[in-house]
């Protein structure tokens, strides 16, 4: 009304009769902005509270866990003895020859008399060269028996078995064909370095060394009776001896053709990298 039959090309006329669309667009903005923080102020509860929901089903969780970890009975675990560095053998009873002789008296004519049986005067032992013996040996006739001097560490008297007697075991330096590991020494010197455990008490203190282990290898080439020759630490020696005790069977040292058991000295180095 207030532009009926005036110019309506300016600006005024055009703002209030656009001003209805106007209002309705500032009104529908406001209702988007009002729903808008409304929703996030709801997404942002729903998030706290199922944040707070796992943290508490979390907390359970590990309550029941750790009851159930006290429920469970503890099994005890067997320690294992580490194995002796020289092999304890039990002792055998064997038989051993008379070692003392009782003469019975007997009266025969003096030409039949043995003076060879007779005692020797001081005098007679001072001139004469000969060795006494620690033990004199009845040589009865089918007796059987062995020294009492022969006797080893894992044997004494008493016994009525005769043991075999045992070929004596030498420096493997010594004989005519020394015996060797299958590829060599440096097949020996790999197969150690492979094998062997550096213990971990030993690299904490920054121990090294060598340990050297002397150990038999018989004639079928296997590996016994090892024994530390230098030692370094017992944890040490002990891993060196095991480490032995893991290796391949030898070829035999030979005397005279024949396979012979030897002596054999293994260093072990231990050296932090």
């Amino acid at each position: 009304m207030v532009f009926e039959g005036r110019n309506k090309e300016y600006g005024a006329y055009r703002h209030r009769a656009n001003k209805g669309k106007f209002q309705l667009r500032a009104i529908i903005i406001v209702l988007l902005m009002i729903v808008a923080i409304v929703g996030f102020i709801l997404a942002k509860s729903a998030v706290e509270a199922a944040l707070k929901e796992g943290k508490n089903m979390d907390a359970e969780q590990v309550t029941e866990l750790s009851e159930l970890k006290k429920d469970e009975p503890k099994k005890e675990e067997k320690k294992k003895e580490p194995e002796k560095l020289e092999y304890e053998k039990p002792v055998e009873k064997v038989a051993v020859k008379s070692s003392i002789q009782f003469t019975v008296p007997k009266i025969v004519e003096d030409e039949k008399v043995d003076h060879s049986k007779e005692l020797k005067t001081q005098d007679e032992v001072t001139k004469n060269k000969f060795a006494i013996a620690s033990q004199d040996y009845v040589n009865e006739t089918g007796g059987t028996g062995i020294n009492i001097d022969d006797l080893k560490e894992n044997q004494e008297a008493g016994g009525t078995t005769v043991p075999p007697k045992e070929p004596e075991v030498v420096d493997n330096a010594i004989v005519e064909v020394p015996a060797t590991y299958p590829g060599g020494e440096a097949a020996l010197i790999a197969f150690v370095n492979k094998n062997v455990v550096y213990p971990a008490i030993a690299q904490e203190q920054e121990l090294q060394g060598v340990v050297v282990l002397r150990f038999k290898v018989d004639v079928d080439g296997s590996v016994s009776a090892v024994k530390v020759e230098k030692s370094l630490s017992r944890e040490c020696d002990q891993a060196a001896a095991d480490v032995v005790r893991k290796l391949h069977r030898f070829v035999p040292a030979k005397q005279q053709g024949h396979p012979v058991p030897v002596w054999f000295r293994l260093p072990v180095r231990f050296r932090i990298q």
